[in-house]
């Protein structure tokens, strides 16, 4: 009974310190990747306010492991500053009972983070794009009034403008980025302009049917290498919007449910497999084709195309890579709660410190340094192949799940 007393009191101390850091840490986190989208999207006030809710669970599987870790420090910190860990064991009680408070609440953390993984967080991040994107042409004329210019390294075309009045873009030129081939990897980047187009005045227009944006103009007056002059009053000028604007791109791995994953790895490896059997199957009909002369030559035709097909394999490969890496990842991170609520306790008793700032800097930012680090870095191994996907990413939970159960296992023996 007394230890039951004991336990719902060290208990009832974790959940306070924890909610109360959750609250802060996840608010003031959350708005760095608001921030960031804003920017990059030009979002206005109304967007950022609405997508501040949807970016909150994004932020939890980061927040929650490190604020469990600092509860446990603060709360075992000050049980020792205190000295009432010393009378506890005074007093007969084994440390293991002020441990379990700690190991209930890695439990919990745990599962909540397993939870939010499972489908909260994947839901809240395609709404989150599907209302940052609901209306592209809001996006531009937004980042068009900020910048006075629409510029993305995918696009073939850059637009600038003098002001944006309403929906009326005034002044406005238009530059087509010249399309450049490799001629030795055969891959395409764009240097330069080869055509420039102004227009007094003109309107975008997005059409979500074909996911193509639309310049409207009075008229033009074209430059390239050959002409200049002005055009009669003209149709719609087409561009294709960049990946990730036109809202018809594939759904981010991030943004897929824990039972869509393993849809979407088999699916990419069905691509994988499709490639690799299409490539084969072209160099088995060249080798059936009895003219020695048109064998050597579609031989050579089928070369030049190996780069091609390379270039999509290693894309699809690392569309899988991805995959798996989020598969893996996941559980990892949720797992992260209960090992740092382990590492709290040891720690804050021997840190042996009361107020927030000292165990801050005494424990807590070691550990979250230690352990991040070597989450990327095992991620970044994996995805490169130089370590089993599995090993990668549970690589920083085994380094500090072990020095967690080494620092726990001496206390308990004290």
């Amino acid at each position: 009974m007394p230890g039951l007393i004991l336990n719902r009191l060290i208990f009832r101390e974790l959940l306070k310190v924890f909610l109360l850091s959750l609250g802060t840490v996840t608010g003031l986190l959350v708005l760095v990747p608001v921030y960031q989208e804003a920017s990059r999207l030009g979002l206005s006030l109304a967007q950022v306010l609405e997508a501040i809710p949807l970016t909150i669970p994004n932020m939890l599987p980061y927040t929650i492991p490190a604020t469990t870790l600092f509860a446990a420090c603060v709360v075992y910190g000050r049980l020792a500053h205190d000295n009432e860990v010393v009378a506890i064991k005074a007093a007969g009680v084994h440390l293991l009972v002020i441990v379990r408070p700690a190991l209930l609440l890695g439990v919990l953390t745990t599962l909540t983070t397993a939870a939010l993984y499972h489908t909260v967080i994947p839901q809240s991040q395609k709404l989150l794009y599907q209302r940052l994107l609901d209306d592209p042409e809001e996006l531009l004329y937004n980042l068009l009034r900020r910048d006075r210019c629409l510029r993305h390294p995918q696009m073939p075309y850059v637009i600038y403008v003098r002001d944006v009045q309403g929906r009326r873009l005034l002044d406005v030129v238009v530059k087509r980025r010249n399309r450049v081939v490799d001629p030795q990897t055969r891959q395409e980047f764009f240097f330069g302009y080869d055509v420039v187009a102004r227009a007094r005045e003109a309107r975008l227009r997005f059409d979500p049917a074909d996911g193509k944006l639309y310049l409207d103009p009075d008229r033009f007056v074209i430059y390239d290498k050959n002409t200049i002059g002005s055009t009669d009053p003209t149709g719609p000028f087409q561009m294709d919007l960049p990946e990730g604007w036109n809202g018809r791109d594939r759904i981010r791995t991030s943004a897929l449910t824990w039972d869509e994953l393993p849809q979407r790895i088999e699916a990419v490896r069905a691509e994988i497999a499709a490639k690799q059997r299409q490539r084969q199957e072209i160099w088995e009909q060249i080798e059936k084709i009895p003219d020695p002369a048109q064998r050597e030559a579609l031989r050579l035709r089928a070369r030049e195309e190996e780069r091609h097909y390379d270039y999509q394999l290693q894309y699809l490969r690392r569309q899988l890579r991805n995959a798996e890496i989020e598969w893996y990842q996941r559980p990892a991170l949720a797992f992260g709660c209960l090992i740092f609520a382990l590492l709290g306790c040891p720690v804050g008793i021997w840190a042996h410190r009361a107020d927030y700032l000292s165990v801050f800097v005494i424990c807590f930012l070691p550990a979250v340094l230690v352990y991040y680090p070597l989450q990327l870095a095992g991620v970044g191994l994996g995805r490169d192949g130089k370590l089993p996907l599995p090993l990668a990413c549970w690589l920083a939970n085994i380094v500090v799940g072990l020095a967690a159960l080494l620092l726990t296992w001496r206390l308990l023996r004290r």
